[in-house]
């Protein structure tokens, strides 16, 4: 049978599976979004074969054959950015292809039938731990920015589940900057540890994008896989095969040299310098004198320079030290607070930033890997 929908159901529902749809896929099916009708329910699908989501919509039947066909999704949502989002569409099919009925005319997609379509993956029932949509969207907001890009380290381009007895650890890094979010109220006992790839975990914070704040995903480790499951979108992934590193060794225990600092304050001026900054190093000194902060930058190929002053809270000696501009700015871009704490050992050693305050249940800490001037 075909069926009827309103746009607006029908564009979210494409909007949740798109980001899963690889630009250079290895395999051509894969480049194609499933749909299938099945009476008044319509799942859509995609994959590239590591990551797999799928999500469902009610629609009312109309007479004729069911849906089920496999078509590149992109000119179809294309199409529906045309329409008010009341509008409706009838979808129907004949042999392989896909036509849209609308108030204003009738449009074609050729498709693949869906049996070349690869099935779902299959997971066995596993214990599984509950995130509200608004914690699973911070935990990958403040920690996926310090993931790895380099699939050359692929231990490092992933987000660590850490599960504890009483709490969860959530890290992410790519050696130049650490993330560590720990949370009491999300606890698994006795689960694996996760190395999810940060790609599906921001697919999957593209997707839920659609759904109340309030709902509730729940996790479900698998072999060498993860489903996150929503009553009407599943999302499942391949866990990055290789080990993590031992995260908490590299945090310093009792930096000597402590400074509070305004985040607004700092933020803005690092967008200023930046401005002044070489742009093959962007770096940034510091220089901690008193209860006065100056940060400095140059350009010496272009013969520019900026210097300002902030106050602070400083404990120690003057001590000197320097960032990329992109490694502490992407740090307090995360912190979400009105004052940070830095703790620093020396020059050359990862620099400790809490936010303060703290924002109870999440407890978070961040490293920054300063340069060898």
């Amino acid at each position: 049978m075909a069926f009827r929908v309103r746009v607006e159901a029908l564009r979210e529902a494409i909007g949740r599976v798109l980001p899963i749809v690889p630009t250079r896929p290895i395999y051509p099916i894969t480049q194609n979004i499933l749909l299938r009708q099945s009476g008044d329910t319509v799942e859509l699908r995609a994959t590239d074969l590591e990551i797999s989501m799928r999500t469902v919509l009610s629609v009312v039947p109309e007479e004729g054959d069911s849906v089920q066909l496999a078509f590149a999704p992109k000119p179809l949502a294309d199409l529906l950015k045309g329409f008010s989002e009341d509008d409706t569409l009838i979808l129907s099919q004949k042999d392989q292809t896909l036509t849209v009925g609308s108030a204003y005319g009738r449009y074609e997609f050729g498709g693949v039938a869906a049996e070349e379509f690869p099935a779902f993956p299959a997971l066995e029932e596993a214990e599984g731990v509950s995130f509200p949509i608004e914690l699973l969207d911070e935990v990958i907001s403040r920690t996926g920015f310090a993931a790895s890009r380099d699939d050359a380290r692929i231990a490092l381009t992933g987000i660590y589940f850490d599960f504890e007895g009483t709490h969860t650890h959530f890290v992410a890094t790519d050696a130049h900057t650490l993330v560590r979010l720990k949370r009491e109220d999300i606890r698994l006992p006795h689960a694996p540890k996760l190395l999810l790839p940060v790609r599906a975990l921001q697919s999957l914070q593209q997707a839920f994008k659609s759904l109340p704040s309030g709902d509730v995903l729940t996790l479900h480790p698998g072999e060498g896989q993860a489903l996150f499951h929503h009553p009407v979108l599943d999302m499942v992934c391949r866990l990055i095969d290789a080990k993590y590193p031992d995260y908490q060794s590299v945090i310093p225990k009792n930096p000597p040299h402590a400074a509070r600092i305004n985040t607004e304050s700092f933020h803005k001026a690092l967008r200023r310098l930046r401005v002044l900054s070489d742009k093959t190093t962007g770096v940034i000194r510091m220089h901690f004198e008193g209860n006065t902060l100056t940060l400095q930058a140059e350009d010496l190929i272009h013969n520019r320079s900026g210097q300002e002053t902030l106050p602070c809270e400083y404990e120690g000696p003057d001590f000197r030290i320097a960032f990329r501009e992109n490694v502490i700015g992407g740090v307090i871009e995360h912190l979400e607070s009105a004052e940070f704490v830095m703790r620093m050992e020396a020059p050359g050693r990862a620099a400790l930033i809490e936010p303060d305050p703290q924002v109870p249940p999440t407890e978070a800490l961040f490293l920054a890997m300063p340069l060898m001037m």
